[in-house]
């Protein structure tokens, strides 16, 4: 699949990288549209640091291509809306109500920041 990659200040390039597989309590989406948000513009400017080599984007729409073991409630094929924020449902945070706060400091986003994310044509989606 194509995707667009960080690679370093001012520097990005759309690459072919590997279709993600869902494993336990995530989903694969087929991304049908993403948007560039302005904190993809402060990522790339290096205002915001992340990893190179990371999937830039966290604002997509798409259809489930794969759902990992334990998730329930979908389908294959089914048209989806991914939010920006991915909070575990599990932690304080999240049991208290506050899930865009998920892990702490850097709150529930993880597209584009921690892993990889929605400017490509699939995506992992991790708590589904």
């Amino acid at each position: 699949m194509r995707g667009l990659v960080f690679l370093g200040e001012d520097h990005i390039n759309l690459r072919e990288v590997p279709v993600p597989r869902a494993g336990h309590g995530e989903v694969v989406i087929r991304v049908t549209l993403t948007t560039i948000c302005g904190t993809d513009l402060h990522i790339v400017r290096g205002e915001y640091p992340v990893k190179p080599g990371l999937i830039l984007g966290h604002e997509p729409v798409g259809v489930i291509h794969e759902i990992g073991p334990g998730v329930t409630g979908y389908e294959v094929g089914k048209r989806v809306l991914v939010g920006a924020i991915t909070p575990c449902g599990q932690c304080n945070l999240c049991l208290s109500g506050t899930w865009s706060q998920c892990g702490g400091s850097i709150g529930g986003w993880r597209f584009g920041n921690t892993i990889d994310g929605a400017q490509a044509e699939y995506l992992r989606v991790p708590y589904a």
